[in-house]
């Protein structure tokens, strides 16, 4: 009785002993040591311990290799060895391109917001700035431009003194030196008179139409000086829309209007540029983030690609046999994305000739029966 208790209690024991249960899939894989058992004496005990540990051993390498995840579920399991490292070189160049580039806007967009801030705190922004500055050169350039005006209203009284001159030597002194002794007796003027008038008022002339060429000259200069004023400045941009960035005008007229206009333009130039100023403040603060996002991603890239690496240099040198039957297929793979990338490129080749290939129209198809 006490025999066959005991005989069923070491059964139930090894049936509950951890080297003969089958471990959950969720456990962690531990294998016993092996112990040596009653009847592990001799050489018959010495195989038989060699083939348990030997059996063990497999069993722990199945079960690794049964949680390795298969290779194109896994990220960048797909691409080759030397795709991995083109991969992560890549990766690698554009994640510091994208450093530097976030480094530098947000230092850009930093200086820009202090600037912002301190124009603030000292009440003038730069389109206010920028208006003080513009409406300072518009004083100088009407102020030249009022002297352009004064001095064609000089040459065109000179103008008109030299025309009267003329008349007056046409219509007047030039008929009486024609006259003979007796008229000019009856006219009640000498030769000598007549050539003395003709000689001033030709002087009076000269003089006139010396001062009507100073007073163009002049008039000119002072129009062109005016227009250059602005156009030479910093702030000829701001006044594209009348031509501030090309040569003056021909007529200081034009030149007047143009620059009552340019102050009529004053407001909105001030509005403008502080509106552009806040726009350029949040676009460099928006590239900075992506910037920022876009080399993450790229580090992210590496650290992925790394992985796969080192995942396979082990692979290599604990488990070659899967190894090897990972990369034949990721070699079949490759070749099957090139032989169907070939296929869709002739397709798409096929479909274009066939769109632009242009089908025969009916009546081209041969001599017309009218014209036998």
């Amino acid at each position: 009785m006490y025999g066959s208790a005991s005989a069923n209690w070491s059964t139930r024991a090894k049936r509950r002993s951890p080297a003969r249960r089958r471990p959950r899939p969720t456990e962690a894989v531990t294998e016993p040591a092996v112990q040596s058992q009653p009847g592990d004496t001799g050489e018959d005990g010495v195989r038989e311990r060699a083939n348990r540990e030997k059996h063990l051993a497999e069993s722990q390498r199945q079960r690794e290799m049964a949680a390795v995840p298969p290779w194109k579920s896994r990220p960048y399991g797909k691409r080759s060895d030397a795709g991995l490292v083109r991969a992560i070189g890549l990766a690698q160049e554009a994640g510091t391109l994208a450093e530097h580039a976030a480094r530098r806007t947000a230092e850009e967009a930093r200086l820009l917001k202090e600037r912002l801030a301190q124009e603030k705190e000292a009440g003038q922004t730069r389109g206010q700035a920028v208006a003080v500055s513009a409406a300072t050169l518009l004083d100088q350039a009407e102020k030249k431009a009022a002297e352009a005006v004064r001095e064609s209203a000089r040459e065109l009284n000179a103008k008109a003194r030299v025309e009267e001159r003329d008349r007056y030597l046409r219509d007047y002194l030039q008929p009486k030196k024609q006259l003979g002794p007796l008229e000019r007796l009856r006219a009640g003027v000498t030769k000598k008179q007549i050539d003395k008038g003709i000689k001033d008022v030709t002087a009076e002339r000269t003089a006139w139409r010396t001062e009507e060429g100073e007073a163009r000259t002049a008039a000119r200069d002072a129009k062109v000086e005016a227009w250059e004023l602005i156009r030479t400045s910093k702030l000829a941009e701001q006044f594209r829309d009348v031509d501030a960035t090309k040569f003056a005008p021909d007529d200081v007229t034009t030149v007047t209007v143009r620059l009552a206009t340019m102050r009529g333009q004053l407001p909105d130039i001030e509005l403008r540029i502080d509106r552009r100023d806040a726009q350029k403040l949040t676009r460099l603060q928006g590239e900075a983030t992506q910037y920022t996002e876009a080399a993450a991603k790229h580090r992210t890239t590496v650290a992925a690609a790394r992985t796969e690496q080192a995942r396979r240099a082990d692979m290599a040198k604990r488990h070659p046999e899967l190894y090897d039957i990972e990369t034949k297929a990721r070699r079949s793979y490759a070749v099957q994305q090139k032989r169907a990338a070939a296929e869709q490129s002739r397709a798409r080749a096929q479909e274009s000739a066939g769109y632009h290939r242009t089908p025969p129209t009916q009546g081209r198809g041969g001599p017309s029966a009218g014209r036998r």
